[in-house]
């Protein structure tokens, strides 16, 4: 193999290669572009072919949206329009022939399936069959039919809208009503986060409705106070708005709410709602059957029951504990976990109690040292496991499980997909469903998950944040600017930040640090102190003196600064002695101690580690590396050498290897930074001129060797040290090295001004 990424996804339609086949009596020509019956073929455009064939392959299974667009566009990034285009198109061609060849059904939010009726099973006639009721004849008979469903399917190519509607279309076809759920306002002297968790619990709801597509709560919760809902239905791209207010007292409740239609202001419907406490759920209910009668939609989900469902305190307790986790902030959280246990000492079995109580301390962790925080994530993990128990379809325990556990472990991914496949519409689970996909090498499908998070939340900043960082280092530059542009919705802060974090992500370090300290400095709340620890992380790897503190934040290279030594031998025993601390808390820290432990000739510590049940950065003796661990593979493989054990050292390159591989002949886009990992173990296994290859094209998409565990030389890192010498590889080296001094120059004189 010459290079990287050059391998074509084994999922892509390619119709000059695809053979011939049959769709009851249709005849379909991929190859040709043609749909024929008795030798009288209609041509079809070749994305609409490559749409057919997609859906035919599949069948009789769902085929998602998501694969559609892989397969038939090659990844590249369209609008929802163009995929639906396609869908009409065969449709009309499938009425066509009487009984129609195939039928197309809608799974709302999911995808479609194509389904071939039974009275037209079976192989194709002979072409000149006498038949009647086919398309050939059909089209015989009707020329001018014809030329109108051409000149249609022309139109609706050009346009890219629906022209044309049919009874046949089943009701499940009509678009999902877009909404937003904005939070209550509280009327009363209670604590004001009962009405913000009321507010939530009606979106969750309204969100798992499959003719719903619902603002996530964290892009709504931006427009707590909002006057003008036109500026609210254009920045979350909704339709509808719903907005209430909630009054509480003596155990009694009163809900007022009103459905508003965005585009003039006219209230579509309103009420008011009393009960006790223990009508909550029922008033939830209530309001919405009377959101879904407005606007001619049905609720198909089963209200609640069993471990889902508790008594009116109870659930006041609960909600005033969701209104409190959404601030996200660790004190907040704190209190909110304090309210929880008070709930689950009243009921015991309200699962979604447990599961949000396990969310809450873990948040809550964030703040703690590090041996409280270790203490609380075992405590949230059991708790959580315990909601799985009492509900073991319980979304949200599932999502909240795989984030507690660090989203890398199979343990954590597959529960992080099992709450995808329960909640595909939940904001915050799609997010994290782009991490597993990530650390699993689907690139694409990465991508694609971030893009439906940011849908749903389109004022969520690390959404928003981290699907602008993926799609630049795939090579989307355009797409990741697209998304930088959503950031001025978020205010001037968020828009300096993101345009630093993009900055950063091109390598242009000293126009990260300004976006950075502009936002600091401009009006906001906590962000101000996440662009500040940026920026100061950024200026001490560029050797300039710290001008902000350090806090909370995604582009934190400091360890390539302050740990210069390894850690005692007592020090390392304790970071890496508890697999799930390691993994969640220590990692960065132990993949940079390990690397200068191996310096300093003491593998045979690192050994003692790999050798133990909690493994060596992740790494265990018999279990093959995971693409998330390529980064430990030199490291891990260096120590086994210097240990006389090259056999196993040898079979670990291999693998990974054959890891890389298995990634590269999948996906069409790949990330620079896997190239610089396949790198790293192509030159150990001695394959000197392809891991040359692989680096050289690392850095010419942008890599520059910057992340937080890299070591300040790149010729020091265990992976490159065999390079060394080399004239491309040192050609890599000065460039980097160059880079890094210029932007500092730059840097400083920004500073001074």
């Amino acid at each position: 193999m010459a290079g990287l990424g050059t391998g074509v996804r084994a999922s892509r339609i390619d119709l000059a290669t695809t053979p011939d086949f049959d769709l009851g009596r249709l005849r379909v020509r991929p190859a040709h572009r043609q749909v024929c019956i008795n030798g009288d073929c209609r041509e079809l455009e070749p994305r609409i072919m490559q749409v057919l064939v997609a859906l035919a392959a599949g069948r009789p299974e769902v085929v998602s949206r998501d694969r559609l667009f892989e397969e038939c566009w090659n990844g590249r990034v369209v609008g929802d329009d163009a995929l639906n285009r396609c869908v009409v198109a065969l449709r009309h061609l499938a009425k066509e022939t009487d009984p129609p060849a195939f039928v197309i059904q809608t799974v709302p939010r999911v995808g479609y399936s194509l389904e071939v009726p039974s009275a037209t099973q079976g192989a194709s006639p002979p072409p000149n069959s006498a038949g009647k009721t086919n398309l050939g004849a059909g089209l015989a008979r009707k020329p001018a039919l014809l030329l109108l469903i051409g000149l249609a399917i022309l139109a609706a190519t050009l346009t890219g809208i629906y022209l044309w509607r049919t009874d046949r279309i089943s009701s499940t076809d009509q678009a999902p009503a877009s909404i937003a759920v904005l939070p209550f306002r509280n009327l009363s002297d209670a604590d004001p986060y009962f009405a913000q968790g009321m507010s939530d619990e009606i979106l969750a709801r309204l969100a798992r409705e499959p003719q719903f597509r619902v603002a996530g709560r964290t892009s709504s919760g931006f427009f707590k106070d909002a006057a003008d809902l036109r500026e609210v239905g254009r920045k979350l791209d909704v339709k509808y708005v719903l907005e209430g207010s909630v009054r509480t007292q003596a155990g009694r409740v009163r809900v007022n709410a009103a459905l508003v239609q965005v585009k003039d202001g006219m209230r579509l419907w309103s009420s008011s709602y009393d009960g006790s406490l223990d009508d909550i759920f029922a008033i939830q209910r209530q309001i919405g059957n009377a959101i879904a009668a407005a606007l001619k939609r049905q609720l198909v989900r089963l209200p609640p029951s069993g471990p889902l469902v508790t008594r009116g305190d109870v659930y006041s307790l609960y909600l005033t504990a969701k209104g409190l986790m959404r601030t996200r902030k660790p004190s907040n959280a704190a209190t909110a976990a304090e309210l929880l246990r008070r709930a689950l000492e009243l009921d015991p079995n309200y699962a979604p109690a447990w599961s949000s109580l396990g969310k809450a301390l873990r948040l809550a962790a964030n703040a703690e040292s590090d041996d409280t925080f270790l203490k609380l994530q075992q405590e949230a993990t059991t708790h959580v496991r315990h909601a799985l128990k009492l509900a073991p379809n319980l979304a949200e325990a599932h999502g909240a499980l795989g984030m507690i556990l660090g989203f890398a472990s199979p343990e954590a991914a597959a529960h992080i997909r099992r709450a995808a496949q329960l909640n595909p519409n939940d904001g915050e689970i799609l997010f994290w469903l782009g991490h597993v996909e990530g650390n699993a090498g689907r690139f694409d499908r990465q991508l694609a998950a971030y893009r439906r998070a940011v849908r749903i939340e389109p004022l969520l900043p690390t959404a928003i944040q981290t699907a602008a960082e993926i799609a630049r280092e795939m090579g989307y530059r355009e797409l990741a600017e697209q998304y930088v542009a959503r950031g001025a919705a978020l205010g001037p802060a968020w828009h300096h930040g993101l345009q630093g974090f993009l900055a950063y992500q091109n390598g242009d370090y000293s126009e990260a640090v300004r976006h950075w300290l502009a936002g600091a400095q401009g009006p906001g709340g906590e962000e101000r102190y996440y662009f500040r620890g940026a920026a100061g992380s950024t200026l001490r790897m560029l050797g300039l003196p710290d001008q902000g503190r350090i806090g909370p934040n995604l582009v934190d290279p400091e360890l390539r600064v302050i740990m210069t030594e390894p850690p005692t031998a007592e020090t390392w025993r304790a970071r890496t002695r508890n697999p799930v601390a390691e993994e969640v808390l220590y990692r960065p820290r132990n993949l940079v101690a390990a690397k200068l432990m191996l310096a300093k000739r003491r593998h045979l510590e690192l050994l003692e580690t790999y050798d133990s049940p909690a493994g060596l950065l992740g790494l265990k003796k018999g279990q093959r590396p995971r693409l998330d661990q390529l980064q430990a593979v030199p490291v891990v493989a260096l120590a086994l050498r210097a240990g006389g054990r090259s056999a196993e050292a040898d079979r670990l390159l291999a693998e990974a290897d054959s890891t890389i591989r298995a990634v590269l002949a999948q996906q069409r886009r790949t990330p620079s930074s896997l190239h610089a990992n396949a790198a790293a173990v192509w030159a150990l296994q001695g394959r000197h001129d392809q891991a040359l290859t692989a680096l050289e094209r690392a850095v010419r998409d942008g890599w520059m060797h910057a992340d937080q565990t890299d070591l300040p030389d790149i010729g020091d890192e265990p992976g490159f040290q065999s390079l060394r010498g080399n004239g491309r590889f040192e050609a890599i080296r000065t460039r980097i090295s160059d880079h890094l001094a210029r932007e500092s120059r730059e840097a400083a004189a920004l500073l001074r001004t």
